[in-house]
């Protein structure tokens, strides 16, 4: 009987990666010298035997990165990837696998100065902005990023997808698929004089608070969208 049952048990693989991103919102990618189809990855990789994910996910971090004891402070989303999902590698026998993704927090310069690879493993780093980095990632790697991303700039529970769709209710962020994209203030097309009254208004504005005390202004949307979020506004500013 125990035998049986043990044999019964569904089996997956169990993955683990982190959202870590710079002081201006962009979320860090490595790119693996292993993978065929040169696309990048978050930090992180396979939780090994007896291995918990938040554990494996510091550890990945430490060894990808050279970043010892970078803070979890929260799981912001689980995945469930099916066996026979589009985007598995051709001839690999995968069982299933559940992907948690942490909060990795946001990094200073100076750690991301100390950032060091594994070269034979990694080839390089680079922080993009959601719509960039969502061409790099394969495409239920992207819907990963995203609903992981979405769930810690919107302060949410934690997202739960199965195959890279929600399986509860969409949050807002995802459902108006909004993407943050960053404009230096010196390259920002904000104009903080009164429109003058000759011209016509062709946006649309909005703001809100962060946790953080920050305003975020909604402003100069793409055709799809945009987010632009201005750093080093405080409330009252």
């Amino acid at each position: 009987m125990p035998a049986q049952l043990s044999a019964s048990r569904h089996v997956v693989w169990l993955g683990s990666a982190a959202i870590i991103t710079d002081q201006i919102g962009r979320v860090l990618l490595v790119h693996p010298t292993y993978r065929e189809d040169d696309r990048w990855l978050l930090p992180g990789g396979v939780v090994e035997a007896g291995e918990h994910p938040h554990d494996a996910c510091r550890r990945e971090i430490t060894e990808e990165l050279g970043l010892p004891d970078l803070p979890l402070s929260r799981v912001l989303s689980v995945h469930s990837l099916s066996q026979h999902r589009p985007d598995s590698s051709p001839g690999t026998p995968c069982p299933g696998e559940i992907r948690y993704v942490f909060d990795g927090g946001t990094l200073t310069p100076g750690q991301t100065k100390a950032i060091r690879l594994p070269r034979d493993e990694l080839s390089e780093f680079a922080f993009l902005e959601t719509r960039d980095a969502v061409q790099r990632l394969r495409p239920v790697d992207g819907q990963i990023m995203l609903a992981a991303y979405r769930a810690r700039l919107g302060n949410t529970a934690t997202a739960h997808l199965a195959d890279g769709r929600h399986i509860f209710d969409v949050p807002p962020l995802d459902r108006h698929d909004v993407h943050v994209r960053y404009r230096p203030m010196w390259d920002s097309p904000l104009n903080h004089a009164p429109v003058p009254k000759r011209l016509p208004v062709q946006q649309a504005w909005s703001w809100c608070f962060v946790p953080d005390g920050r305003i975020v202004l909604v402003a100069d949307p793409a055709p799809r969208g945009a987010l632009p979020m201005l750093t080093g506004v405080r409330a009252g500013s």
